[in-house]
């Protein structure tokens, strides 16, 4: 080992600095907007509380869920029916996924020219950077969608609430792309790049009696159920200790990151969930998200899936009692 010298001093044992340090920019901007901060290992997006958020002219809620990565925010917004929420323009990207009610949202083009987005129940759309847009409930009963952002990384980035919501630029390469999927059940499943746009939204289903090998979350990632029912275990490698997240429609869960997450329909038909990480087949910008998709000529830190004949046999146990429960035959 290496003498210091005399004069040195242990910086690993120096106490901290007088003033703030672990500061969370973004987090102290969510207490301060006035509206429900709901947390939890899963939340159920359909019944849960939402306040008027005067910043967006709708009712909301935040969804901070356990395991959640360093990137990524879940809000609920609802619009009361016929009505419409305020203009807005952000720079962070947004998904948003229709869990009740039916509308449409416009949003201007480079141009200047609107362009129009008809959603319903279990549509998903995303809008270009930063372009100006307003949602609209066109029916006679409350709307209620999942909006899931790269927000959380961008304010804890810049910490600036000015330049997030601010910032008038135009991003004329992020329009002509794939803006809406009108029903996500009907999609294939499989990668999914929406308004040219750098967020996941990957389509996952998983056939009655299957479930998936496990594989590593590097740095997490964010799970909305679309249909039938499933869970999934996630446990740090080496542990025996899973946790079990039940999800369905309207529900968000997450996959902590470094961790080991399986998935398991639970039920007598197809489940269906998205996938919703920073980095997509499309934009992978991570090396870890690179391979995800099949580029061998990177790799990612650690053992990254569990075969099936390698798994601890409790696993599939568990996974037998739950679909026998429910006189599903297992396919594996």
């Amino acid at each position: 080992m290496m003498a210091q010298p005399e004069n040195a001093t242990n910086e690993i044992n120096q106490p901290a600095p007088a003033g703030k340090y672990l500061v969370d920019s973004y987090e102290d901007w969510a207490k301060g907007e006035g509206v429900p901060v709901h947390t939890g290992a899963s939340i159920d997006m359909l019944t849960v509380e939402v306040k008027p958020w005067a910043r967006y002219g709708l009712n909301g809620a935040f969804c901070h869920v356990t395991g959640r990565d360093d990137f990524l925010a879940v809000f609920v917004h609802e619009l009361p029916a016929n009505s419409g929420s305020a203009p807005q323009q952000h720079l962070y990207e947004e998904l948003c996924y229709v869990l009740t009610g039916t509308g449409a949202t416009e949003f201007e083009a480079p141009d200047g020219h609107t362009q129009v987005i008809e959603w319903g129940p279990k549509s998903l759309f995303a809008l270009p950077m930063n372009a100006r847009y307003r949602h609209r409930n066109v029916s006679g009963a409350p709307a209620r969608f999942a909006a899931v952002s790269d927000m959380r990384y961008l304010f804890n980035l810049f910490r600036s609430e000015e330049f997030v919501f601010g910032t008038t630029t135009r991003f004329a390469e992020r329009h002509g792309g794939t803006e809406a999927v009108t029903d996500v059940t009907r999609q294939s499943p499989g990668p999914l790049t929406l308004a040219k746009g750098t967020l996941s939204s990957d389509v996952n289903e998983l056939a009655p009696g299957t479930y998936r090998e496990a594989s590593r979350q590097m740095f997490g990632t964010h799970l909305l159920g679309v249909d039938g029912k499933g869970y999934m275990l996630t446990w740090e490698e080496g542990s025996q200790d899973y946790v079990r997240t039940g999800w369905r429609h309207g529900v968000v869960a997450a996959g902590p990151g470094m961790r080991f997450c399986q998935h398991f329909n639970a039920g007598a038909s197809p489940a269906r969930y998205l996938d919703v990480q920073m980095g997509n087949q499309t934009y992978p910008n991570f090396r870890y998200r690179r391979a995800a998709y099949g580029d061998t000529a990177v790799y990612a830190a650690g053992r990254a899936t569990i075969p099936l004949d390698e798994q601890d046999p409790r696993i599939h146990k568990m996974w037998l009692e739950t679909i026998a429960a429910k006189g599903v035959a297992p396919r594996m």
